[in-house]
């Protein structure tokens, strides 16, 4: 029987397959982009984090239409629904929910927040509406291309190349953004991708504290806000983010460490973590 993990991931490689002539002009976000690393960047397919069907697209905001359909006729031809997840009539946020060929999926736009940010939905192609959110721009601006190499597993001999946030980027990006998360459990995740990643991408400490040492120099205020919001979650071994990482360790992961010595670590991670980012 197919694990759960294994059944997430097909469904994710189902709908790259499915937008693949578009993949030049989108950027992975989310929780796939810790799985893209371990599993394409460092070859390590064993190791799987917390994952969901929720796939988060990152795109422009205009987006040109490739070949003879738009994104949105893509999704809805394959049998994915429209969900209004907004009351605004004229411009809803929308997720596109159903299943591809029997794996199912929940894929999110989401386009970057300029200005006032008086529209927080904008039409970034034909029918296709993104959510605009505040940061999206570390995203898009500091990207990397990660080669997939495993469509066998979905009956495909290709390769396809995609685009993702560097590993600096998107730990700069969880670590700017989990405060101003609403609901408790994501902003737990986002803690825990960033634990993730940083305990499991050690190959990439090199390439992440060059990359960090960029992002400070170009954000500068936000870079800032990043040291300050996990100093304020990481203060002492008591505090709010340990217990939000340990809320989410994956039942059997660090199975040498009772529940007081693996919050002792997590706390050693992001104290270690915060005096190398403090003195760059």
């Amino acid at each position: 029987m197919i694990q759960e993990h294994e059944y997430f991931k097909i469904g994710f490689l189902k709908t790259l397959w499915l937008i693949r002539e578009y993949l030049s002009e989108v950027v992975i976000g989310g929780g796939w982009v810790p799985l893209i690393y371990y599993h394409y960047l460092l070859g390590s397919k064993s190791k799987y984090p917390i994952l969901t069907k929720d796939i988060d697209i990152i795109v422009k905001e205009k987006i040109p239409v490739i070949g003879s359909k738009t994104l949105d006729e893509l999704l809805t031809d394959a049998g994915l629904k429209t969900i209004f997840k907004s009351l605004d009539p004229t411009l809803p946020v929308v997720h596109y929910e159903g299943a591809i060929d029997n794996y199912e999926t929940e894929i999110e736009f989401l386009t970057n927040l300029k200005g006032l940010g008086d529209k927080d939905v904008i039409e970034v192609q034909k029918g296709l509406h993104a959510k605009a959110l505040r940061f999206i721009s570390i995203l898009t601006e500091n990207v990397m291309e990660i080669t997939i190499d495993d469509f066998s597993l979905i009956d495909q001999s290709r390769v396809l190349n995609i685009r993702v946030p560097s590993p600096a980027a998107f730990l700069f990006h969880k670590g700017v953004t989990f405060v101003r998360r609403n609901e408790s459990k994501k902003k737990e995740k986002d803690l825990y991708y960033m634990f993730d990643v940083l305990v499991n991408c050690s190959e990439l400490e090199g390439e992440i504290d060059e990359g960090l040492k960029i992002l400070k120099s170009n954000y500068s205020s936000w870079f800032k806000s990043f040291i300050k919001n996990l100093i304020g979650y990481f203060a002492d071994d008591t505090s709010d983010g340990i217990k939000f990482v340990h809320s989410q360790k994956p039942k059997g992961d660090f199975p040498e460490m009772n529940d007081e010595q693996f919050k002792l670590y997590v706390f050693n991670i992001f104290n270690s973590f915060i005096r190398k980012i403090k003195s760059y």
